[in-house]
């Protein structure tokens, strides 16, 4: 009986290790809400100047698109991309040979009998190889989403560096987006919207934990095996 209930016990151990459950990463609220340390300049004003460069009309003229750190871009996911690539090979090639044994000890063979039956030994020999090859992949990924980020810097070339987070939670399931990137100033419209086709070294990751993610993923136990498995 105790065998019994300890094999039940082992069973159940077992099985409950195929089901995948792995806990959301603990994501720091105040990470994604962290402010961006602006660089600090050392104001030169002119003597007997009423205009500073900080000041509230410095950029009068200027617009209200953003070009400074800390300021807030819309950013437009609009990502499409597909591959296809096929290949095909289709290769033959035969070999034939043909000898014959007409003399042996200076005899003439084609003369010879055995037993009534004419002697003509003779040798054929003939190959064939053949290969026959057939390929094809293909890929398509489309992703599409609003994403607000702010610039953590300015480069040199005048060019503005992007980071944004998104989290939404919903239940027991998070979704995660983070974006970086490099804009020009005049791909920002007078909204303060970018299209994600003109950022540069763009890097989207876009994924989920949860009881949904944790349904995508096989269990502990059965990738054990799919590892282990020869075959």
């Amino acid at each position: 009986m105790q065998r019994s209930a300890l094999m039940i016990l082992t069973i159940l151990s077992l099985t409950a290790g195929c089901a995948a459950h792995r806990l959301p990463p603990q994501v720091n609220l105040d990470r994604l809400a962290e402010p961006v340390d602006q660089q600090v300049i050392d104001e030169v004003v002119a003597p007997g100047s009423l205009w500073t460069p900080s000041g509230r009309m410095v950029d009068i003229y200027a617009g209200q698109q953003a070009k400074r750190v800390g300021d807030l871009v819309i950013v437009q996911i609009d990502e499409s991309s597909s591959a296809e690539k096929e290949a095909k090979t289709d290769s033959s090639r035969s070999n034939s040979m043909k000898g014959g044994v007409t003399s042996f000890l200076g005899l003439p063979l084609d003369k010879a009998s055995i037993f009534g039956n004419s002697l003509e030994p003779t040798i054929e020999l003939s190959t064939t190889n053949s290969f026959t090859g057939d390929g094809k992949t293909s890929r398509k990924g489309d992703l599409t989403g609003t994403v607000t980020a702010r610039i953590t810097r300015v480069l040199p070339t005048g060019n503005l560096l992007l980071e944004g987070k998104k989290q939404i939670r919903i239940n027991a399931e998070v979704q995660y987006i983070m974006l970086t990137g490099i804009i020009r100033p005049e791909d920002i419209t007078p909204s303060n919207t970018v299209l994600s086709t003109k950022i540069a070294d763009l890097q989207v990751d876009y994924y989920g934990s949860g009881v949904i993610g944790d349904q995508q993923r096989k269990g502990y136990l059965a990738r054990a095996i799919d590892k282990a498995w020869p075959f």
